[in-house]
């Protein structure tokens, strides 16, 4: 199946990266000198595999890295610290490890929902933590608000999980993609009323509210994908992008209360890479449209790779 795909080693275009031959916005390689796309950056199965290992992916977003590259024996299996550090070097000489470790995924996410659901186990399991530490103004009924709708989204992943054994499974991606669509809104809601509030914005209630947002979002794409609905895909990614600008887009480094200058900038660094990989998130959509790819088989093909924590699907 990956012979019909015309996937590449992406290794090749390390060395243009830094030599200012190539750039990357997003998860698209453009030339410098032309401006035309060269390739779109993809991380299959495995990747997400290595990712979903993490203790916590729901450290703050300029943590993740450097636990991910620290990650000792003590923590992990042999095994997994050795998936862990060859997937944090390719992401890092791609330069774009923030994107994979922060949950937003490059390309797009493969649907391996079995990963999904525990990243979103995770995200759920430190919700009391995060609002413990913030009681003050989050009212209980606004935290029982919360968990009943991370309860309800999660219930979401494991009807996408369970799809496939379906007799429809293309209806139930349809239903679950919907359905997710309302999460997402809801997730994206509360991030800007934490915004709109006068005082600084609590930073570890505001990144576990995106990360439950981009996993909503990236289980929409996923079955849209799932069910080849690649016109209506390409749609919804768009409006994915242009959601994630308006709301990053009113972050600034001293936004937050609790984080110092440095890790604030940091921080805003990350959520600009994570809207620049929404937003090249349509154009690999629509190549796939356009050159015939079934969006399925695309994913099956990603998923099925064990070698490779990343590709590049070639558009020349």
């Amino acid at each position: 199946m990956l012979s019909a795909i015309p996937f590449e080693i992406p290794t090749q275009y390390v060395a243009q990266l830094a030599a200012g031959e190539l750039i990357r916005y997003g998860a698209i390689l453009k030339s410098a000198g032309t401006g035309q796309i060269v390739a779109h950056l993809q991380e299959t199965g495995i990747a997400q595999q290595a990712l979903s290992s993490l203790v916590s992916p729901i450290l703050a977003p300029v943590s993740l890295v450097s636990n991910a590259v620290n990650a000792g024996s003590g923590i992990y299996t042999a095994v997994q610290a050795s998936k862990i550090k060859v997937m944090v070097e390719v992401l890092q000489s791609l330069q774009i490890a923030t994107l994979g470790l922060s949950l937003a995924g490059i390309g797009v996410s493969v649907a391996g929902f079995v990963y999904t659901r525990k990243r979103f186990n995770d995200l759920e399991g430190r919700l009391d933590q995060i609002t413990n530490l913030i009681e003050a103004g989050f009212e209980n009924q606004r935290k029982r608000e919360l968990r009943a709708q991370m309860s309800r989204t999660g219930g979401l992943v494991e009807r996408a999980r369970l799809a496939r054994d379906l007799s429809d499974p293309q209806r139930e991606y349809r239903e679950v993609a919907a359905m997710m669509a309302d999460q997402s809104a809801y997730f994206d809601g509360e991030a800007l009323a934490l915004i709109s509030q006068k005082e600084p914005i609590a930073s570890d209630l505001f990144w576990q509210l995106v990360q439950s947002l981009m996993l909503c979002n990236n289980v929409r794409i996923d079955c849209g994908m799932r069910g080849n609905e690649l016109n209506h895909t390409v749609r919804t990614a768009e409006t994915i992008a242009a959601n994630y600008q308006k709301l990053f887009d009113r972050v600034t480094p001293v936004s937050f209360k609790n984080l110092d200058l440095r890790r604030a900038m940091e921080t805003i660094a990350v959520f600009r890479d994570v809207s620049d990989s929404a937003a090249s998130k349509p154009y690999l959509i629509d190549f796939l449209r356009t050159r015939g790819i079934n969006g399925d088989e695309y994913l099956d093909a990603l998923e099925q790779d064990g070698a490779n924590p990343m590709l590049a699907l070639k558009t020349a």
